[in-house]
């Protein structure tokens, strides 16, 4: 038992004895002597060498204290820490025990493989394969270049950690941020905290996310945006590839031309600067602001927009189950296009327009807008414009089209081309501001004219053919109050914006009673 101890401490004491001569600093000279105050310093000059664990080192003198096992180099340094890696600089302190080199200098660089990194100072760590700087680091790796106050480099798998005024460039890109992480392998940068990538004419912000600097592929994960042009978009999330120009857009999404002061909003959208569109849907909606701040909002299921080479709006188009609202206008259909140059919304598929107390419906629905507000609802094929007067009552017309023209944002007259009919109240004010039922007028012809005051019509011009009667409102023919194809689809109407993410259908309009 006695022998198994002293064995086992033996072999204790050898290796420990192993591990601390693995550690001893080996150097080389031209000319060493002590120092006479300390004589376990050794002063070295004439081409200093110096080995330890693999790593060697090269300078023009040192001071090598063998008591603490540490080196002190001067001038024109070149230390190999491994087959990769070798820093040159002015001054060295090398703490053998730690492993941990200090080198500065005017230009302190290292280099490892393709990378280099220059700064002032740097403190690599031979245990974690670590270097790291305090004072502003220049590092390049092919095209790449990397800037920034503070840092860390890990040799080993050959990435940065930067921080404080960070700047990342290539021939394409400039990435500015706070702190960051970039790998010169895959060539990823990742970031954690406010962050601008500049390209082109192209600025993403983020506050976290990566960017492949190879691919120019951007991927944000909050408070994402791309400013370009006269376009904004902001979303949650974000992809962007600068090749393509090609971004994919997740939850809020908000695309904004500034030029034309127009939205389009949803939790999903596509932006293509090489075919010149941008897609959203999920709740998508347009808003169109006007000078007048009275905004027209249309929802969808789908909108799409096409930009110009200045990333302005130039036409917003909308795919079932359309619902539009603006204070003086209102609509539903199942398509629908908005021309941006001619402020001329075009409405397709079933489309009903409203203004005030009045409804439109036709096979196509054209609405034109100025400053001013409404400047023409163009009724294409299938005409049919209604008012209701009273609960019961409605002035209609009826013809192949009709034009609807406005003056200052107010109704002034319309046209009825083509088999026009009509059937209008007279009526007269009443001084507690209610309306008299005085008299009705039914006719028909080729076209019409209807001028309207006060938003209701006060007189009918017939051209061609003219068959016009007025009757009193008792002896009104029950086959007179409705001219056929009537309805009234006022329940369904839109009457705040919210009411256009509700969806109504027809189905349960007034129509023409049975005779």
């Amino acid at each position: 038992m006695l022998r198994k101890t002293i064995v086992t401490l033996l072999l204790a004491l050898f290796f420990c004895i192993e591990a601390n001569a693995q550690k001893v600093i080996e150097y080389q000279s031209g000319v060493g002597s002590r120092n006479a105050d300390n004589p376990d310093v050794w002063i070295l000059y004439k081409t200093v060498k110096a080995t330890h664990e693999g790593m060697v080192l090269n300078s023009d003198s040192a001071h090598f204290d063998t008591k603490n096992n540490n080196f002190t180099a001067f001038g024109n340094i070149v230390i190999e820490i491994s087959d990769t890696t070798t820093i040159f600089g002015d001054e060295l302190f090398y703490n053998g025990n730690t492993r941990v080199v200090e080198i500065w200098g005017d230009e302190v660089l290292l280099v490892d493989g393709a990378t280099s990194l220059t700064t002032n100072y740097i403190s690599y760590n031979r245990n974690t394969s670590t270097a790291k700087y305090t004072y502003h680091g220049h590092a390049v790796n092919g095209d790449k270049t990397l800037d920034s106050y503070n840092g860390l480099y890990y040799a080993d798998i050959k990435e940065f950690f930067i921080y404080d005024d960070v700047m990342l460039t290539d021939s394409t890109t400039v990435l500015t941020s706070d702190t960051m992480t970039y790998n010169t392998i895959t060539k990823l940068a990742v970031f954690r905290g406010p962050t601008h990538i500049f390209s082109d004419s192209t600025i993403i912000f983020s506050k976290q996310g990566t960017y492949n600097t190879d691919e120019g592929h951007a991927t944000s994960v909050k408070k994402s945006s791309i400013y370009n042009g006269n376009q904004r978009l902001t979303c949650d999330t974000l992809d962007y590839y600068r090749k393509t120009k090609f971004g994919v857009a997740r939850h809020n999404v908000n695309i904004w031309d500034s030029a034309n002061n127009i939205f389009c909003t949803g939790h999903y959208g596509e932006t293509d600067g090489m075919r010149h569109y941008n897609f959203i849907t999920d709740s998508a909606t347009a808003h169109f602001v006007n000078d007048k701040n009275d905004t027209l909002y249309m929802h969808s299921d789908t909108i799409y927009s096409t930009i110009n080479d200045s990333n302005e709006i130039r036409t917003v188009s909308a795919y079932h189950k359309v619902r539009i609202f603006r204070s003086d206008v209102q609509g539903q259909c199942d398509s629908a296009f908005y021309n941006v140059p001619d402020s001329l919304i075009t409405l397709y598929s079933n489309p009903i327009a409203w203004y005030d107390s009045t409804q439109c419906t036709a096979d196509t629905i054209a609405i034109k807008f100025d400053t001013s507000g409404v400047k023409t609802i163009h009724l294409k094929s299938a005409a049919f414009v209604v008012q209701k007067v009273a609960e019961t009552q409605y002035n209609q017309v009826k013809g192949k089209n009709s034009v609807v023209f406005f003056r200052e944002g107010e109704p002034s007259y319309a046209d009825i081309i083509g088999n026009a009919q009509s059937v209008y109240y007279l009526t007269e004010d009443k001084p507690d501001k209610t309306q008299e039922l005085l008299g009705v007028n039914v006719g028909e012809g080729s076209d019409m004219r209807i001028y309207i005051k006060d938003r209701k019509p006060y007189r009918v011009t017939t051209y061609r053919d003219p068959d016009m009667q007025a009757y009193p409102i008792k002896l009104l023919p029950k086959d007179k109050k409705f001219i056929k194809g009537f309805h009234w689809y006022g329940d369904i109407r839109p009457l705040q914006k919210t009411d256009i993410y509700i969806w109504k259908t027809t189905q349960t309009a007034e129509s023409e009673p049975q005779k």
